[in-house]
């Protein structure tokens, strides 16, 4: 059970780099292909804001270790906040002028996150189960940024 975890950790991984570098293609598609293409770039990252909040969950279930665990939370707090941040143009410009940062750090930690699950896999040695305090740090993130997202009020 723990081997198939750390397998599905590791794809979520190396998927969430691939979804980063791909939103940067949407990017591309909007900016030089034409206009319309931009919806692309802003319906996936709305995805990518929900989906990538499984990725702590994933390194949880991998027993992948606390700084792994740590840096999922990170990610999936980062990828959740750079549609929100893209959002604020209209109010907040120099805000929102972080979003392609916001997206750097995300492919960054991504990668980060990717290479320690490839590690994970590739190791002979089990660590000890994910302790009860990772598991309640990966269940407040993942329910305060899954409310925060079906509430409304963050994403309007």
């Amino acid at each position: 059970m723990l081997r198939a975890a750390r397998y599905v950790y590791l794809g979520l991984s190396w998927a969430t780099v691939a979804a980063i570098v791909l939103q940067v293609f949407f990017i591309g598609l909007g900016l030089f292909v034409g206009s319309d293409k931009i919806e692309l770039h802003r319906n996936f990252g709305w995805i990518l804001h929900l989906v990538t909040v499984i990725v702590p969950v994933a390194a949880a279930l991998a027993a992948a270790g606390r700084a792994q665990i740590l840096l999922a939370i990170g990610l999936a707090v980062t990828i959740w906040l750079v549609p929100i941040l893209a959002a604020l143009k209209a109010d907040a410009p120099v805000a929102a002028a972080f979003h392609p940062v916001g997206a750097l750090l995300a492919f960054w930690l991504a990668t980060l996150l990717a290479r320690g699950a490839t590690r994970l896999v590739g190791a002979d040695q089990v660590r000890a189960r994910t302790t009860v305090g990772e598991w309640v740090g990966v269940a407040v993130v993942v329910v305060v940024l899954l409310a925060l997202s079906f509430s409304g009020s963050a994403s309007s």
